[in-house]
């Protein structure tokens, strides 16, 4: 997947749950994903998108999180309308809800004992892992 196809599922997800994208935000040097905002009247989430690497190669992942991402803070939420509608958009990738990245991480286990960013900087959860905002 490129940007530019983010940006199409993130448009066309905020037009069937009717909300309206607000911006993007591209990964930088110490974020590992770029964020799709979109707002509704309740609230503005981020549709957060990055690349994994193991053993099958390379995998697509998404999440949603509250816009106030922070150096090392991401608060990931439940959209249950957009979640739905982004697995509808993205079925052969891998879309995390709020439990799931909210998982504890056992950086013991084999995918991640030999992971060097795992290993420096110790995350208690999976989200942490794989939407990093580390340097």
């Amino acid at each position: 997947m490129e940007a530019k196809e983010f940006r199409k599922v993130c448009y066309e997800a905020a037009r069937r749950t009717r909300g309206q994208v607000v911006r993007f935000v591209p990964g930088d040097v110490a974020r590992n994903f770029q964020t799709g905002e979109i707002a509704y009247d309740h609230r503005t989430v981020a549709v957060l998108w990055t690349q994994d690497w193991d053993e099958g190669g390379r995998r697509e992942i998404f999440g949603i999180a509250d816009t106030h991402i922070g150096f090392g803070t991401i608060s990931f939420v439940d959209e249950p309308g957009l979640l739905a509608v982004l697995r509808e958009l993205l079925p052969e990738h891998r879309l995390y809800s709020r439990a799931e990245l909210e998982a504890p991480i056992d950086i013991t286990a084999p995918r991640w004992k030999n992971h060097y960013d795992v290993q420096h900087w110790r995350p208690d959860f999976l989200g942490e892992v794989l939407f990093s905002c580390w340097d």
